[in-house]
């Protein structure tokens, strides 16, 4: 049965194969993630709200992000390990965070984005 779901309370997770299932987004989604390894292959699509600075710096050494930018305007700040480099991009447009890229982001004011991650050995650190 098709479903209609709103794409801040449940998440989309694409298998490595054709698979395509939903994640419920609980209160202990994001403090819990390191521990659901089914989401650690495949992407994770998420969506959210931001309207305020991120509080840590993630990197994701398998594979590419992409982070779209539905409203609002974010500052991103992506360091590869030579440089470090802030680009803010506003609705209706979207980033490619390369493997291996360490980002982090602020807010400039309130803006929605949709993410689309492999999680695989996602990595942080403090900001």
């Amino acid at each position: 049965m098709v479903t209609p779901r709103h794409p801040d309370r449940a998440y989309v997770h694409l298998g490595t194969d054709v698979t395509v299932t939903t994640v419920e987004v609980t209160p202990e989604f994001w403090a819990s993630i390191d521990e659901r390894s089914e989401l650690h292959t495949g992407r994770l699509i998420t969506s959210f709200e931001m309207s305020s600075d991120w509080d840590s710096w993630e990197m994701h050494p398998v594979g590419d992000e992409v982070i779209l930018v539905t409203a609002g305007e974010v500052r991103f700040h992506l360091d590869d390990g030579r440089h470090v480099t802030h680009v803010d991009v506003a609705a209706p447009h979207y980033v490619v965070v390369p493997a291996g890229t360490w980002h982090t982001a602020d807010a400039l004011g309130i803006a929605r984005l949709v993410v689309i991650t492999w999680g695989e050995g996602t990595q942080h650190r403090a900001r």
